[in-house]
């Protein structure tokens, strides 16, 4: 039996001038936004044998992946750890626009944390239309941030999302931005 441990570090999903999914009506920014990225490209990252990461130096990590792109729709990180095994195997998925370099992201996560310089890490490309399907949340537009992140939440359960979620909603000059994190732990068997 396989433990695998799944954590969905904060996904900046449909970010842009919209919110999560939709607001009211369905022409606005943010279904333009989510129809862009339901096509857009991915890369996967998986690292093993960097010994026994907490979960700060996870996010860490997969914040300055994120940091490398562009344009990031979509990020979801993994942690996978088999049964007896003493660390786990990190699975960083990113989908967007302008993603980072292969060769050039190896080299610099190796460059900015010591506990990856002897870790393997390789990258894959993710092809255009199979990553994550943006999730439609109607959310009221004159809704505050606080009643937008419960309203958020509701419809992600009403949806079937399971685990620990958390959403931060900010208001700014460049309109609403979502971030989404949940964390679900599961045992596999293979």
């Amino acid at each position: 039996m396989r433990r695998m441990m799944r954590s969905l570090f904060p996904m900046t999903l449909l970010c842009a001038l919209g919110l999560f999914g939709c607001q009211q009506g369905g022409d606005g920014p943010a279904q333009a936004r989510a129809a862009e990225l339901e096509n857009a490209a991915g890369i996967k990252i998986l690292i093993s044998g960097a010994g026994e990461l907490g979960p700060d130096q996870v996010h860490a990590i997969s914040q300055s992946v994120e940091g490398k792109a562009q344009d990031v729709g979509a990020a979801m990180v993994r942690l996978k750890k088999e049964d007896g095994e003493a660390e786990a195997t990190i699975e960083i998925e990113l989908w967007g626009n302008g993603l980072p370099e292969s060769a050039a992201l190896v080299s610099q996560l190796k460059g900015d944390f010591a506990e990856l310089a002897d870790a393997q890490i390789s990258v894959v490309n993710l092809e255009p239309g199979t990553g994550p399907k943006p999730l439609a949340v109607e959310v009221d537009e004159e809704a505050t941030p606080e009643e937008a992140k419960h309203q958020i939440i509701e419809a992600l359960k009403a949806d079937g999302v399971e685990g620990e979620i958390d959403v931060q909603v900010e208001d700014d000059e460049n309109g609403r931005r979502v971030e989404v994190k949940v964390e679900k732990h599961e045992d596999i068997e293979e």
